[in-house]
């Protein structure tokens, strides 16, 4: 390392030296004594070295080229490394993942193989965006050959830029299969989509505005012609008038926050396109609406494998005072027939007066078991895991998630506001009653802000086997008391049956929070349920009860803490946890959109891919740590 070291040295001297020697012979230079004689000379030898590293990093690039050319992963077929980069390059979707114009770039610089790979690969460029450089989009517009493109336009202050690229684009105008547009230009608008593309088959539109300058509804863009459109998303879209959105080949359609919608034309839609796949339809409101007399038959959407209802209410109507959320979501799920339906997600709530009961309305709700076979795949229901299904009861709302298994995202989700608790819990007993704890996981949660009983709820559930997680939570502002419920828990209970069994049986975790209890009843519920006397198997001859982990969040830890050790030494206590965060079923993220479109809503903000730098920043760096 030392004779590296000192050759090294040696070399800078070398270099230094045959510089002032080149110096000297092309400026015939003179004494060098003087401070901007000096000056200048390290300034000429600024720029010779910057020259230098650069043709150094060219000589370095070759030989990285030719280490990289002997790794193993170039033993692999072109057919396996060209899948392997399209997973790098593309999602599960078929969209462009973020810096993707860079990681093309980093690829290609890697070996001169991976180079001519991608170079001949029309695929990898079918993808081009109003924010690529401009040589790239030259470049991609060239070897994608003749294969259908998808652009994506995301509008900005640049204009002449955005010109330049729809100049270019428009050439390939016969071969545009998916355009993307986000905040657009009214220029732009009328001088590029007003024509017919008869080859469109994705159209995405969204603007943070909610309002764009020129006429750009469906009967305007690319000239009406969108009989071939097979998806379709509309995000804060005003100009749109659906009556004229003359569709039959949809699969996917998707709206949100919109405000001119009527019931009509969206049954008009439904009917119209039986191959329809995906609806989606958030944060609309729909025009006033009397439904025929007698109604029409049923709509059959077979091949619907999701629906999607989040906050839809229904402007008032002024011969019946008629309004809400409830009536659009009623009137919807009594019109269509979904069997295939393997993704079910509803967000609403009762309004008093608006003509729908809350039994009528959970009538209507697909079966979340007939939802969740459905999304099962043959060898899933073959080898099933248990459901896993999480329920909240909240101050005002009912939530209920299903999902296939505990790694899944929910499959069927429901969050109804104003919905009576009594009908809830009648529903879910309805629904669910009957399954056991082999086939699902049940996680219970129950809210008491005002400072009501519990105790009834803990009744009405306590002999269901398949309750693994009960969460109890009052509110900061007022602790209640709830002794009795820990007593309710090792009070042995009688089923149908007329069998002594423990509530429930098969209970994992208990959670507490902004509770009032002493630790010595604690101790006493807890001793008394884990005792040998106590019950030992459940109706369906279950162990009972199995092993407990119990949670202490907020509001509860000043009473428990001196006893957390001998609540632990109880026989069938796990452990006692102290936390803060508010338990996973809490969460309502699951309703609420989950679209790859549009960018971030912030006006003219660039998302991860603003590529509008050189496309070739990489080109130098096949060696990075971390390249893709």
């Amino acid at each position: 390392m030392q004779d590296l070291k000192q050759s090294a040295q040696q070399c800078a001297a070398e270099f230094w030296e045959a510089f002032r020697r080149l110096d000297d012979d092309l400026l015939n230079a003179g004494s060098r004594s003087g401070f901007e004689e000096v000056d200048a000379l390290m300034k000429r030898f600024d720029s010779f070295k910057a020259t230098f590293d650069n043709l150094v990093r060219q000589t370095e690039v070759k030989h990285i080229r030719q280490r990289n050319a002997l790794l193993p992963i170039h033993k692999l077929p072109d057919e396996l490394l060209h899948l392997i980069f399209h997973l790098l390059l593309f999602t599960t979707t078929g969209l462009r993942r973020s810096r993707y114009v860079q990681r093309i770039s980093t690829l290609r610089a890697v070996s001169w193989w991976w180079r001519d790979l991608i170079g001949r690969s029309p695929l990898f460029w079918a993808h081009i965006s109003s924010k690529d450089h401009a040589d790239f989009v030259s470049e991609a517009l060239e070897r994608s050959l003749n294969l259908p493109l998808h652009l994506r336009y995301i509008g900005s202050h640049a204009y002449r830029r955005e010109l330049a690229f729809w100049d270019k684009a428009f050439a390939h105008h016969h071969r545009w299969e998916s355009v993307a547009i986000h905040e657009p230009e009214g220029g732009v608008i009328q001088k590029y989509f007003y024509l017919p593309t008869p080859s469109l088959k994705n159209l995405l539109l969204s603007t943070v505005t909610g309002n764009v300058r020129v006429e750009a509804g469906l009967d305007k863009l690319f000239g009406g012609a969108l009989a071939n459109l097979e998806v379709l998303r509309a995000v804060q879209w005003q100009n749109i008038d659906w009556s004229y959105g003359h569709f039959t080949r949809l699969r996917v359609l998707e709206i949100e926050d919109h405000y001119a919608l009527t019931m009509g034309t969206i049954f008009d839609i439904l009917s119209g396109n039986p191959c329809l796949e995906v609806f989606r339809l958030h944060y609309a409101i729909i025009a006033p609406y009397t439904p025929p007399h007698p109604l029409p038959s049923p709509i059959d959407l077979e091949s619907l494998k999701e629906l999607k209802w989040m906050e839809v209410q229904q402007e008032m109507d002024p011969w019946t005072g008629l309004e809400g959320r409830d009536v659009a979501l009623a009137r919807i799920l009594q019109r269509i027939r979904v069997p295939a339906c393997s993704k079910f997600e509803v967000s609403s709530w009762l309004q008093d007066g608006s003509g729908v009961s809350p039994e009528e309305l959970v009538r209507l709700i697909l079966p979340p078991m007939q939802v969740i076979k459905t999304a099962r795949t043959a060898s899933e229901q073959s080898t099933p895991h248990p459901v896993v299904v999480e329920a909240l009861f909240g101050e005002s709302e009912f939530q209920l998630k299903v999902s296939k298994d505990s790694c899944s995202s929910p499959s069927f989700s429901i969050r109804l506001e104003a919905l009576p608790r009594s009908i809830a819990k009648r529903w879910m007993t309805e629904q669910l009653g009957e399954e056991s704890g082999r086939t699902l996981d049940l996680r219970l949660s129950f809210e008491y802000p005002g400072g009501e009983s519990s105790l009834e709820d803990i009744i009405y559930f306590q002999q269901w086997e398949s309750v693994t997680k009960l969460a109890i939570d009052g509110s900061s502002g007022s602790q209640r008391t709830i002794a009795h419920e820990l007593f309710q828990l090792s009070t042995p209970c009688v089923s149908p049956n007329g069998a002594k069994m423990m509530p429930f049986p098969a209970l994992q975790t208990l959670r507490l929070s902004y509770l009032s209890f002493k630790g010595k009843d604690l101790i006493a519920s807890m001793t008394t349920r884990f005792s040998s006397n106590a019950p030992i198997t459940s109706e369906a001859g279950i162990s009972a009860p199995a092993a407990l982990t119990i949670v202490l969040a907020d509001g509860t830890g000043v009473y428990t803490e001196a006893y957390i050790d001998e609540i632990e030494a109880i026989p069938g206590i796990k452990v006692v946890k102290f936390l803060e965060e508010s338990p996973p079923m809490h969460d309502a993220s699951s309703v609420h959109s989950a679209s790859d479109w549009p960018p971030p809503r912030q006006p003219f903000q660039l998302d991860d891919d603003d590529e509008s730098g050189d496309p070739s920043g990489l080109e130098g760096d096949p060696d990075s740590e971390n390249p893709i």
